[in-house]
């Protein structure tokens, strides 16, 4: 009977029967190129996550920044006009990109320089109403009047025609809206 003899010295493992030597070997070619191939698979997805993440993010701050303009620009044109006693420009029936009233007393002008909304009050310097971000591509106002021959009285109303759009060199944060409103004095 012949017997087995297994002996292990460092990486070598012999086992004697008819002299049978084999190393212990580590992963072949094969299995590492498996192994790197799913790892990759897993890199890319996890990037392209990241990448939908971001992009994501970018549209919504772009949104967000764009729909505060608008409601803060309605606010301020909605307190002006309808506490206005005379609407001098734009005049009836026409539009122009400039929006002249009276509140109180004071002059109050709105207009659009470089992209920015401005709002002028008396003989002070105009102030933007929107931010550097967000740029007015257009903007008009028309006035409009409705006679009414039961009470005798006018109604003057403001449509107020405005485009906002994000202002961003990546197209992840491209964004515009626009808002149409009429509001009447009182």
């Amino acid at each position: 009977m012949k017997s087995k003899v297994v002996c292990n010295l460092s990486n070598v493992k012999c086992l004697r029967s008819n002299v049978k030597c084999s190393k212990v070997r580590g992963f072949s070619l094969l299995e590492l190129i498996i192994y790197i191939a799913i790892l990759s698979g897993l890199m890319v997805i996890t990037a392209n996550s990241f990448i939908s993440l971001s992009k994501g993010q970018g549209q919504s701050q772009a949104r967000a920044d764009v729909n505060s303009a608008i409601r803060f620009s309605t606010e301020l044109f909605r307190q002006d006009i309808k506490n206005a006693t005379v609407v001098t420009t734009p005049i009836m029936g026409t539009a122009s990109t400039t929006l002249n009233l009276t509140v109180g007393g004071t002059v109050i002008i709105y207009d659009i320089l470089a992209g920015q909304l401005r709002r002028k009050e008396g003989a002070a310097a105009p102030i933007a109403v929107t931010s550097g971000n967000i740029a007015v591509t257009s903007l008009l106002f028309t006035r409009q009047e409705n006679y009414n021959s039961i009470t005798l009285a006018t109604t003057t109303a403001v449509q107020i025609l405005m485009t906002l759009r994000y202002n961003a060199s990546s197209t992840d944060w491209v964004y515009s809206d626009t808002l149409r409103t009429t509001v009447s004095l009182r």
